[in-house]
């Protein structure tokens, strides 16, 4: 019994040397340091899957964790906004936000957004930082096209944006998404669809090991161009009008009919609908019992005549 006490005991007052060495509010696990507010119960949800979320960003990427990540948990935008590098810009609706140069990502609290998911996403970003590194410029709409798509933040809302986006001719140039994305929350939105879209549309299209090839190559020679043509067996401007002729006939009305909004909209009308049919049928009833009640009273005024 002493026996197995001991190096229990040991560990414990190691862990412990451990987690004082890294200081309070820290948390050290094998590919991330996690900081927060000491305590922190969203931190240490965060740490106990941050190292399996790394792993399966990894594997999926066809990529390795090089360097450790730095993990900010921040309560409020205030604290958001601090923990960035000096400055950075940052849009207002983001909820969390990826720093490949320094290996840090920055998390905010109490968005109402799943906080693994964001970490997914910005762990992406990091792991392609890591394997690109700090002075090649990844297109932008690579880079959160594959962090949208291993995050799983698809839903039907971004569907129909997407649709609305092809059907009212606001979809954005690739080019210009290579670079940036747009600040305007809205248009930030369709850049996002955008992006996720076209991953989608080259990995339905042409296959994981097509694309992974591409990424593989990309990574390793810093050619885009080349890499496409290693995956594909195809140039850019080729690639790029195959897209837009899915665009056209991917999208169109049948996708808005699924949107939330939509669906709304479509209950508003059946329930206005129904309303005006029964108040219209309430009123023909009582129409019916007008004509009954004279009806009546003709027959009992002609019975007292008679």
């Amino acid at each position: 019994m002493i026996r197995s006490f001991v190096p229990v005991f040991f560990v414990v007052l190691l862990y412990g040397a451990l987690a004082a060495a890294a200081g309070p509010g820290t948390i050290e696990t094998r590919y991330c340091t996690i900081e927060s507010a000491q305590g922190d119960r969203t931190a240490r949800f965060v740490a106990a899957n941050a190292d399996a979320l790394v792993e399966s960003v990894a594997g999926r990427l066809g990529l390795e964790a090089r360097e450790r990540m730095r993990v900010v948990i921040a309560s409020d935008r205030r604290e958001f906004l601090a923990s960035q590098p000096a400055s950075a810009r940052v849009p207002d609706w983001a909820a969390g936000i990826a720093w490949p140069r320094y290996n840090l990502i920055v998390l905010r609290t109490n968005t109402g957004g799943d906080i693994l998911k964001t970490f997914e996403h910005e762990a992406c970003h990091i792991l392609l930082g890591q394997a690109f590194g700090p002075d090649h410029r990844v297109p932008r709409w690579l880079e959160e096209g594959l962090a949208v798509m291993i995050a799983g933040q698809w839903s039907l809302q971004r569907m129909s944006t997407m649709s609305m986006a092809v059907l009212t001719g606001r979809v954005l140039p690739m080019e210009r998404l290579a670079r940036d994305f747009p600040a305007d929350a809205a248009q930030a939105e369709i850049a996002y669809c955008q992006s996720f879209y076209f991953i989608a549309f080259l990995k339905n299209r042409y296959g994981d090991d097509a694309f992974r090839t591409f990424l593989g190559e990309y990574a390793e020679n810093r050619d885009f161009e080349q890499a496409l043509w290693k995956g594909y067996y195809l140039h850019w401007d080729e690639i790029e009008r195959m897209w837009l002729d899915y665009l056209k006939v991917r999208f169109s009305w049948i996708p808005i009919v699924s949107s939330t909004g939509f669906l709304w909209f479509a209950a508003s009308l059946v329930f206005i609908w129904g309303y005006i049919r029964k108040k219209r049928a309430a009123r023909e009833k009582m129409r019916q019992w007008e004509l009954e009640e004279a009806l009546m009273a003709d027959e009992c005024s002609g019975q007292t005549r008679h």
